[in-house]
């Protein structure tokens, strides 16, 4: 998901390859016409030229070396829409980048996309990556789309303000309360916390306190159909979110009027003692802010749930029916993945999101904070340990996700109590159980 939002984006779909502005002339059959294979691959909109030029640097030119004698360019999209148009209209890319699982579904409900099972058989991409990311890209007992990264929600600390004021880091529920309470009474803002120019900011919260407060297990039971979101311990856990917002814990009930760099700031520069985000604020507190923070699971939020780190892929990969090499599209994919000296280089110069996969080595990334590394390390961990939670743009419906992000404010608000609100998402929900939509939990 790419929260890595808020930057104005290029207002143009555009082709580049490190060597033109044009994209290959190809044949019917997806050669060019020197002979070789060609390919094109979607990427998302790039919002300025250093990360246009970042994304050929290390993606594009290492897949270029790799395929000397054939032809592979990308092609950035402004938005979402205008890959669908083209997709939809049989052309597009041949490797496609979705937003994730659950838009892959839909693709492939469609016919714009084509199952990769023999491909993973040929290359053996369930042994490459971590079973819970591998596993989301499932749907109808086929594999139709592989992971592009992984991250997870965790909860930022800032250092001088917990050193200020005297606080421990907390553990669980009560002593995250009573620091809560404290920093209120003091002026401080409890956690910093904004989506005014991204509504859909809200699902890094929800996604935290369903996955974190019923636990994992309880979560996937009412994902899976066996219990209800709208009952139990996942209702009381937005019963519990609403109830913070209203105390105004979350950026003293001002969350709606603050935008992405509100909320860093305030955080960054001590105005609130903690953060609920992803993995993907780390670039901005080292390189904007250069902040004094650490970052840790979520404090138990009952007893007995333990720590959970909820994670999510941050994207997919897909081959486009359309296209006219599936086999050609499947050994650049397998590429990309195999790859791991090209990717690791990219993680840690760059600051690329890291694939789910089993060989990605924290140790190697030897431009990296410390900190940063304990954090993809307490990933990592979890990963193995299997105390992961469910993001909702890997694990939930995409109809339901998009109404919980649309009325998760009415909620905070009282326009709708939270059974209501949860309510609505149990229907969006029976409807992806019963057509078959509703992605595969791990």
């Amino acid at each position: 998901m790419k929260r890595n939002i808020l930057t104005v984006f290029l207002a143009l779909a555009l082709i580049f390859t490190l060597t033109s502005c044009t994209s290959p002339q190809k044949n019917p059959d997806g050669q060019t016409q020197s002979g070789g294979r060609s390919i094109i691959i979607s990427a998302e909109a790039m919002y300025n030229e250093a990360a246009m030029l970042d994304y050929e640097e290390y993606f594009i030119r290492p897949l270029q070396e790799s395929f000397p004698d054939d032809e592979i360019s990308y092609q950035s999209f402004a938005d979402r829409q205008s890959l669908q148009v083209q997709v939809a209209a049989g052309a597009g890319p041949d490797i496609l980048h979705l937003d994730g699982p659950t838009d892959a579904v839909e693709f492939y409900k469609a016919d714009r996309i084509i199952a990769l099972d023999k491909y993973a058989r040929q290359y053996g991409w369930a042994d490459l990556f971590y079973e819970w990311a591998y596993g989301a890209g499932y749907y109808d007992g086929k594999l139709i789309s592989l992971p592009n990264s992984f991250e997870g929600m965790v909860m930022y600390y800032n250092e001088n303000v917990f050193a200020e004021n005297g606080w421990s880091y907390p553990a669980n529920m009560n002593e995250l309360v009573t620091i809560m309470d404290d920093a209120k009474s003091k002026g401080i803002v409890a956690i910093a916390f904004g989506n005014s120019d991204y509504q859909g900011a809200v699902d890094w919260l929800y996604s935290t306190f369903m996955s974190c407060y019923p636990g994992p297990d309880e979560l996937k039971k009412a994902l899976e159909g066996e219990t209800r979101v709208d009952e139990g311990l996942v209702l009381e856990s937005m019963e519990l979110m609403q109830d913070w917002w209203e105390k105004g814990y979350f950026s003293d009930g001002k969350s709606m009027a603050m935008s992405w760099d509100d909320m860093i700031a305030m955080f960054a520069d001590g105005r609130a003692a903690m953060m609920i985000n992803g993995t993907w604020a780390t670039y901005s507190l080292q390189i904007t802010y250069e902040a004094d923070w650490i970052a840790d699971a979520v404090p138990e939020l009952r007893p007995g749930a333990g720590r959970i780190v909820p994670l999510a892929t941050g994207g997919a990969y897909v081959i486009n029916a359309a296209g006219k090499n599936h086999d050609f599209a499947a050994e650049v994919l397998n590429q990309i993945f195999a790859d791991t000296q090209s990717h690791l280089k990219a993680v840690d110069e760059a600051y690329f999101q890291p694939y789910p996969i089993k060989a990605f080595d924290v140790s190697k990334m030897t431009s990296w904070d410390p900190k940063v590394s304990d954090l993809y390390n307490d990933l990592i961990a979890a990963m193995q340990t299997n105390h992961v939670g469910f993001c909702a743009w890997t694990f939930f419906p995409s109809d339901m996700r998009v109404y919980m992000n649309e009325n998760t404010d009415n909620m905070f608000l009282r326009n709708l109590t939270p059974k209501a609100f949860m309510t609505g998402a149990q229907a969006f929900l029976d409807q992806a159980l019963a057509d078959g939509t509703a992605p595969t939990i791990p």
